[in-house]
């Protein structure tokens, strides 16, 4: 099958490259932008859409859907597409036929001034003139370097495509006939969305993990949400939920009437994490567990803990956004051990309790679930990281207690509380 390769030129290049490219798209996925427009393969298009000049209207159609002007031509070689489309500037829409080749004028190919003045004087003004001399006599009167100009006017040129257009998203978009009043009503078409989307990710071998949706509402305001897992993943069926549970949390204020969804491109991965590996459950399972709680109980209380430098009465804020790492350790002679994590539990709400110390120290603690003998301590903490914000007046001590552990001791206002403890 022979190769066939479209060229757009723009004299609005600039302003019109995003249009170009979004065009291109449609027809192929080799596309490489040049200074003046864009090229790209359409190989295999006979097919399904018809010959070249077939092609090369229907890629006008989709540009003046888009009120953009450019020339366009459809070739078998490189330098024969860009030539033709080349002929008006791209400052009209224009549909340059194959036949429109022969009636190039040879200022246009790589030739030498001298020798044009001579072609001109002899009566050889363009492609099919030229053509019309016998090739074997012009390489040996011109010398070998005529042969690049031979091969132009036969499209025998080898030139090659050289994708150059690095994309870091696709987008899907759908505008309603009629407005919608909530999302579960929108999953059908979403569905539909999706499936377009990661066929187009798939076919440039990428992933992703980071969906935006957009929706235009009824009073023309727009919502919008950026969904992101930690983990690439391309499983239509998980998104699919986990779109629906996120946008429960926080649905549109007003009816839809569009929808956008950009898919942002990641590397893919890996079908295998390590040889010896310790099998556990898919990311997906665990992302959708832990929005389903999110739903139940609240996005702000369930995340990851993450501890904050400073002295606070509960140093430490979930991040929602992330979820627990999972990590695979191996032990070797070169490898040392992890060093042990100490834990602290937060007791909600802090457990009353009652306290006896004798001069100064503290002696004895007793709660409604145990009672014991104060072996150690250490305290007190009376320092805030906040003093200037709200005034924190609890004092604290870690305390252990005989045959039973280590515990963080509170005092606030004449009250004793235990408000956690160490595991």
């Amino acid at each position: 099958m022979a190769r066939l390769f479209a060229c757009i030129i723009s004299a609005r290049i600039k302003r019109a490259r995003e249009v170009l490219l979004s065009v291109a798209r449609e027809f192929s996925y080799s596309i490489e932008t040049m200074n003046d427009g864009i090229l790209f393969d359409v190989s295999g298009l006979e097919r399904l859409v018809g010959d070249r000049d077939t092609i090369a209207k229907k890629i006008m159609e989709r540009l003046r859907q888009h009120n953009t002007a450019g020339s366009v031509a459809v070739e078998e070689t490189i330098y024969s597409a860009c030539l033709l489309a080349r002929q008006h500037g791209g400052s009209v829409s224009t549909v340059q036929s194959s036949d429109s080749f022969a009636r190039l004028p040879l200022s246009d190919l790589p030739i030498e001034q001298d020798t044009l003045n001579v072609f001109n004087d002899l009566g050889v003004r363009n492609v099919e003139d030229l053509l019309a001399i016998p090739q074997d006599e012009l390489i040996n009167r011109y010398g070998n370097g005529f042969r690049e100009v031979v091969d132009v006017i036969e499209q025998k040129s080898q030139s090659m495509l050289v994708p150059n257009v690095k994309d870091q998203y696709v987008i899907w978009k759908y505008d309603l006939d009629t407005t919608v009043q909530n999302f579960e009503q929108l999953i059908f078409l979403l569905n539909h969305g999706l499936e377009k989307l990661f066929t187009e990710i798939d076919n440039y071998g990428l992933s992703t993990e980071q969906l935006d949706i957009k929706f235009t509402l009824r009073d023309r305001s727009t919502k919008s949400y950026a969904i992101k897992t930690s983990f690439p993943t391309l499983e239509r069926s998980f998104w699919l939920k986990l779109v629906n549970l996120r946008i429960s949390l926080d649905p549109p204020e007003a009816d839809i009437s569009a929808v956008r969804v950009t898919a942002h491109f990641t590397k893919p991965r890996p079908s295998q994490r390590g040889l010896y590996a310790v099998s556990r459950p898919e990311p997906e399972s665990l992302l959708l567990t832990v929005n389903k709680l999110k739903k139940l109980v609240g996005e702000d209380n369930v995340g990851l803990p993450v501890i904050r430098d400073q002295r606070l009465a509960e140093p430490f804020i979930l991040n929602s956004e992330v979820l627990p790492k999972g990590i695979e350790s191996i032990k070797t002679e070169n490898i040392s051990p992890r060093p042990p994590a100490l834990a602290f539990t937060f007791y909600r709400p802090p457990q009353r309790a009652e306290v006896v110390y004798r001069d100064g120290r503290l002696v004895f603690i007793r709660t409604r679930y145990f009672d014991g003998y104060v072996t150690e301590y250490s305290g007190v903490w009376r320092g805030n990281s906040t003093w200037w914000d709200r005034l924190w007046k609890t004092q604290e001590w870690d305390v252990e207690i005989e045959n039973r552990g280590i515990y963080r001791l509170a005092k606030a206002n004449k009250e004793w509380f235990l408000i956690g403890e160490y595991d």
